[in-house]
């Protein structure tokens, strides 16, 4: 009875083991995990539904250094000719419009022809592909047959609502001698793109490339690449016309000179002066009336630079003669590229994005666009002719030309946070946390993306981490590096960094030259939603609580600076800075701490 008893005892043994080894929707427990993760149905929030505070201008204009942006992956996508409706689709300029939705215009081939719009509610899926200006026959100034043809259409929503489209036209043969044949174009839509007005003439002359502007008080510039090809092939300059009535009437009116507000002197031919200059992007920077332009400017005979320009004070452009150069305040050949697109974020930030060697490039300034730090090339294809538009306080779109399709994406913009005062339940739930948390992404290199938030009380520091991933792995986690601000600028031991994943606490460190396991008498609770190590099935994600005795964590500045990353066994390590360096200079600040 006794040999039977222990058979039938192995027996069951062997089944536990073998049921431990196949796939199973429970986590493989860590003896040392600190807490086990709760299989169950999650409502994780996606970044672009938190940071939804109130922005505060220039909150961040001291520390821009350390801000830093990152694509969203499953925001990517390439807008083809099944959307587009052509099959060589350039020059995208998307728009936020006012009731939500998207608007991109585009032409295509290199040149263009007609120029064409598509909408979205969300910036995945576009619909529409029809010419806001289409090509028609002409008589032109010599009296020959010829027929007219449009390029660069860019938008701009104005303050009431209204969309304004705005393109350069031109004759399509001999047009860099017809110049009463080429000018500006404007259609108006009061619906949101559903309907659009009757084409109006803007300005005469040859030109490409126009870029709007609203002010505050109204007022809408209209600047573009003033080309005077009668002269040289290279020989440009930046005009200007503005508008005090929402875009119906224009100064100087059709027919006669532009402002001349932007140009640089390069060389004469036959006594007359060449000027350079081209492709303006004008912002009013925050908090400011000065006006900034990021410019394409030809250098040496042979390559494009960036070049920057500044009004003065009151944001006023010097009224240039044809043979004078300006303004005095300006940035030249500050990286070699074209194609620039400038814009500003409301905590201070200033983003300048141009094409380099056919990559998208993107680069974080100063809250004056006059120091910019290191590039940012995101997009997987070559092509050019890129576009920058802002969504919200953290969101911005980034758009450029590939072979066949548009390539867009939007981009989320990490800064220094501010705690949230709050006693946590660390209980593996995420609703006691509020879409207002200010909160830091990562999650660039495949679809699995993270976001983080913390809060704080007279005990802990607690972070809220949310992981949306599709294919959540046994491998997969999540690293939080802490340390205060050091007098050397890198990691010393009072450096921290927690483990976690979707079952719990995996390790607690401290720096010491590396990273050695100590005990940090951290509370964790993990959740999930999916089965694990299971890709036939798309899973949701999972959320981890954190609370951090203050102890255990040098605040005595009441500042930590952060680094956040994510490991996804499809995408490897995402993180906000690179975690194998030992400095600190571009961690994100956490305050009031």
């Amino acid at each position: 009875m006794k040999r039977q008893f222990v058979h039938i005892l192995l027996l069951a043994l062997c089944y536990s083991v073998a049921a431990s080894c196949s796939k199973s929707d429970d986590p493989e427990l860590d003896p040392d995990s600190g807490g086990v993760g709760q299989s169950q149905t999650l409502q994780l929030t996606p970044v672009g539904k938190l940071n939804q505070g109130t922005p505060v201008i220039n909150s961040h204009a001291d520390v821009t250094a350390r801000s830093s942006l990152k694509m969203d992956y499953r925001s990517y996508v390439e807008i083809g000719s099944s959307q587009v409706q052509v099959a060589a689709p350039v020059y995208p300029r998307v728009k936020k419009m006012a009731n939500g939705r998207y608007i991109l215009f585009y032409h295509n081939n290199q040149i263009g022809a007609d120029s064409y719009y598509v909408r979205s509610s969300d910036l995945l899926t576009w619909t529409g592909g029809d010419r806001v200006f289409a090509r028609y026959s002409i008589i032109d100034q010599s009296g020959a047959s010829n027929e007219r043809r449009f390029s660069n259409c860019n938008g701009l929503v104005l303050a009431n609502g209204d969309v304004l489209a705005v393109a350069s036209y031109r004759a399509n043969a001999n047009y860099k001698t017809l110049k009463k044949d080429n000018g500006l174009i404007l259609r108006r839509s009061t619906d949101n793109g559903e309907t659009w007005s009757n084409p109006v003439e803007i300005y005469q002359g040859t030109n490409w490339e126009p870029h709007l502007l609203q002010l505050p008080s109204g007022e809408i510039h209209c600047y573009f690449t003033e080309s005077r090809t009668d002269i040289a092939d290279y020989n440009s300059g930046v005009g200007l016309i503005i508008s005090n009535d929402n875009g119906y009437t224009w100064t100087p009116s059709f027919g006669n000179e532009p402002y001349r507000v932007i140009r640089k002197k390069f060389g004469e031919k036959d006594g007359v002066g060449l000027f350079t200059d081209q492709m303006p992007g004008v912002i009013k920077l925050n908090n400011s009336n000065q006006l900034v332009a990021a410019l394409e400017t030809y250098y040496d005979g042979v390559y494009y630079h960036i070049s920057m320009a500044y009004s003065d004070n009151n944001g006023q452009w010097p009224h240039l003669t044809i043979n004078e150069e300006g303004p005095a305040d300006r940035h030249n050949f500050i990286y070699l590229g074209a194609a620039p697109s400038l814009a500003q974020f409301p905590s201070g930030e200033t983003l300048l994005s141009y094409n380099a060697s056919s990559r998208f490039t993107l680069r974080l300034g100063d809250a004056t666009a006059r120091t910019f730090g290191e590039a940012y090339d995101p997009f997987p294809k070559t092509g050019y002719w890129g576009t920058l538009e802002p969504i919200d306080a953290h969101q911005i779109i980034g758009s450029m030309h590939t072979s066949g399709a548009l390539m867009l994406a939007r981009f989320i913009l990490n800064h220094r946070i501010v705690a949230t005062h709050r006693t946590v339940n660390v209980d593996g739930n995420n609703s006691e946390w509020s879409t207002t948390d200010d909160a830091l992404f990562v999650g660039e290199k495949s679809q699995a993306q993270a976001t983080l938030r913390c809060s704080c009380d007279n005990d802990n520091i607690y972070f809220l981490v949310e992981v949306l991933d599709q294919a959540i792995s046994q491998d997969d986690d999540v690293n939080i590096f802490l340390s205060p601000i050091t007098a050397t600028g890198d990691l010393n031991s009072d450096a921290r960094r927690i483990k976690v994943a979707y079952s719990g606490l995996k390790s607690t460190d401290i720096y010491a030259g590396g990273w050695r396991t100590t005990d940090m008498n951290v509370s964790v609770k993990g959740a999930y939603d999916g089965t694990l190590s299971d890709n036939s099935d798309s899973d949701n994600g999972y959320l981890i609580e954190i609370a951090i005795p203050r102890s255990q964590l040098n605040l005595s500045s009441g500042t930590l600076l952060v680094n956040f990353a994510l490991f996804d066994s499809q995408g490897g390590e995402d993180a906000i800075c690179n975690t194998a360096s030992k400095s600190l200079a571009t961690w994100i600040p956490i305050s009031g701490l």
